[in-house]
C-alpha cells in the first residue's frame, strides 16, 4: 500500500526537489503511484516515501527514472545531493561512503542505526536532541529507516554487527516496543549478508566505549571511523585503519558466537514478556 500523497515543497532541500521531480513528470504522463511503481521496479510505498521526500533515494532508482522517464541523465545527476541532505552535515560524509560500502563491520555500544525499529529510532534521536524540534526528530527517523533499505533489499554489502550487551538489556520505550526491537535485530541476523554478534557483559573490559566502524569500499580502500552520538573521527592512512581493524578482529574474537548471542537476545525478550521479570 503506498503511503499517502504530501505536498512537497521542492525548496526544501535537494531530497524533496528530487521528489517533486518525479511526481511533477508522473503527473504529466497521466500515470498513478502504482504504475511508476511498476516500472521502475520498487514498491509503490516506496515511491510514495521517495514522492515525499521521507527518506532517502534507494541505489539504482535514479538509473530506472531516467530511462522510463526520459530524462536525459537529470536523475542520476542529482543523486549525490539528494542522498548527502538526509543527515546533519557531520555525517554526511561517513554515511555516504557507508552507504557505498561492500563490507561494514561495526561496534556499537548501542542498538545501530540500521538495526533500529521506528519506534526506538525515535526514542533513541529524540534522547539526543532532547530540545529539538519534533520535526528534527522526524526528518532524521525517516532518514535513519531509509539507511536500512539496502541492507534489506539487497546483497551488495556485507555486514557485521557486535553490539553490547547494554544496548540488548537497557530498555528503549515500553517492554513492547523493546520486544519488538530486539526480534527485529534477530530478523536482521537472518539475513545471508548480516552478521549479529553481542559483547558480554562476561567478557570484562574492552578496547572500545565508543561506536567503532570499518569500511571496505568498492574501490579497494578501507576507512574507520570513531564516534559517538555528538561528534566522530574518519580514519583514513593505511595505519590508522589498521590499527582499527585489529581491534575489530579482537572484538569479533571477545563477542559470543552468533547462535549464543540468539539465545542471549531471544531470553531478552522472553524477559520483556507480560509474565516475564
Amino acid at each position: 500500500m503506498a503511503w499517502p500523497e504530501r505536498e512537497v515543497d521542492p525548496s526544501k532541500s535537494a531530497r524533496h526537489f528530487y521528489g517533486a521531480e518525479i511526481r511533477r513528470l508522473r503527473t504529466e504522463r497521466g500515470w498513478p503511484p502504482a504504475r511508476l511503481a511498476e516500472e521502475v521496479h520498487f514498491s509503490p510505498s516506496t515511491m510514495s516515501r521517495v514522492e515525499n521526500g521521507d527518506i532517502r533515494v534507494p541505489d539504482s532508482l535514479s538509473e530506472q527514472l531516467d530511462s522510463v522517464l526520459m530524462t536525459d541523465g537529470f536523475f542520476a545527476r542529482m543523486f549525490p545531493p539528494a542522498r548527502q541532505e538526509d543527515h546533519p552535515a557531520k555525517y554526511r560524509e561517513i554515511l555516504y561512503l557507508a552507504d557505498s560500502a561492500k563490507v561494514d563491520e561495526s561496534y556499537s555500544p548501542g542498538i545501530h542505526g540500521l538495526l533500529q525499529t521506528e519506534a526506538c529510532a525515535r526514542h533513541i534521536l529524540r534522547s539526543g536532541i532532547p530540545y529539538g524540534p519534533e520535526e528534527e526528530v522526524e526528518q532524521r527517523v525517516r532518514a535513519r529507516l531509509g539507511r536500512q533499505i539496502r541492507m534489506y533489499n539487497s546483497t551488495e554489502c556485507r555486514y557485521w554487527f557486535i553490539l553490547d550487551e547494554a544496548a540488548i538489556r537497557r530498555r528503549i520505550g515500553t517492554r513492547a516496543e523493546m520486544a519488538e526491537q530486539l526480534l527485529a535485530i534477530l530478523t536482521a541476523a537472518r539475513l545471508p549478508n548480516v552478521v549479529v554478534q553481542v559483547m558480554p557483559f562476561s567478557a570484562g573490559v574492552h578496547s572500545e566505549t565508543a561506536a567503532m566502524s570499518v569500511l571496505g569500499l568498492d574501490d579497494g580502500r578501507q576507512i574507520a571511523y570513531e564516534g559517538s552520538t555528538r561528534a566522530g573521527v574518519l580514519f583514513e592512512a593505511d595505519r590508522d585503519v589498521a590499527e582499527r581493524r585489529a581491534l575489530h578482529d579482537l572484538l569479533r574474537a571477545q563477542a559470543l558466537s552468533t547462535a549464543e548471542s540468539g539465545r542471549l537476545i531471544r531470553a531478552a525478550v522472553e524477559g520483556l514478556s507480560p509474565d516475564g521479570s
